[in-house]
């Protein structure tokens, strides 16, 4: 069964990486646009090499921009910065603080603002610059590059939301985020293997900036963390599950084969192994 899936962006809120709505397949089935080939899951892919970090406001030394294989991932709450309020909001660019103002309500605003801190934190303390010269090139859809000021390396953020999270992923080459959140009264009678492919299927579409995705649903069931497609002309994709309190599920996918992956506010209890059923 083919498995076709719109991601539709919140009402109120930018963040397309948060999944809070479930729609029927096959009434979404009817819109969806068939590659040339269909894909399928690719060469088993091997697990790659975890390193845990605690969340503090200490960056750790020797971490370096992630090169090739590599794969930075960071989750907090929206309450979590690495410096005061005042100094964080210095950071910020007049395009941020423009998108922060037009945001509906407080608590987006908030979350906006607090998420884009920490990118800048982030990849200020890469770059070994100050976070208010970081240059990051905004798409408007939570998809951000940045350049070393020196070398000229190039790095992608993804930022997605979810629930009380914020995650952000970090590499050096096009990711995708996407987390699958439960909502009330939508459906309800989804089953965890569900909403991990639901995941799944939309760090794929974030990744591919909502290209048309055709995938067999059963191809996006493995049992294990990470896996790795074959989409035709859209290229090699690798997916990496996330591990998440409660019924909340999430995913990352990228355009290489990750091998080592640095974990920043993940307890060691929710540890990176076999999906959850």
């Amino acid at each position: 069964m083919p498995l076709e899936l719109e991601l539709a962006t919140p009402a109120l809120s930018p963040a397309r990486n948060s999944i809070e709505t479930s729609v029927a397949e096959p009434a979404l089935a009817q819109r969806a646009v068939h590659l040339a080939q269909p894909a399928h899951a690719a060469d088993a892919t091997v697990a790659p090499v975890f390193i845990s970090h605690s969340l503090t406001r200490n960056y750790p030394r020797n971490l370096s921009a992630p090169r090739a294989g590599d794969l930075h991932l960071w989750r907090f709450r929206c309450e979590w910065l690495p410096v005061p309020v005042q100094e964080g909001d210095s950071w910020l660019s007049k395009t941020e603080r423009e998108r922060a103002r037009l945001h509906p309500n407080a608590a987006l605003r908030k979350r906006f603002i607090s998420a884009r801190v920490v990118v800048r934190w982030i990849v200020g303390n890469l770059f070994e610059c100050a976070p208010r010269d970081v240059d990051l090139q905004d798409d408007g859809n939570e998809k951000l590059r940045a350049r070393h000021p020196r070398d000229g390396r190039g790095i992608t953020i993804d930022i997605a939301y979810g629930g009380i999270w914020i995650v952000i992923g970090v590499a050096s080459v096009t990711l995708g985020l996407s987390v699958a959140v439960p909502s009330p009264g939508a459906a309800p009678d989804e089953t965890p293997a569900g909403a991990r492919r639901r995941a799944r299927y939309g760090s794929l579409c974030n990744a591919l900036r909502y290209a048309p995705v055709d995938i067999d649903a059963n191809l996006l069931m493995s049992n294990t963390t990470a896996c790795a497609f074959d989409l035709a002309e859209q290229g090699h994709w690798h997916v990496l599950d996330l591990p998440m309190a409660g019924q909340i599920r999430a995913a990352v996918a990228l355009a290489q084969p990750f091998n080592r992956v640095h974990t920043f506010g993940w307890p060691k209890s929710l540890a990176f192994g076999p999906a959850a059923t």
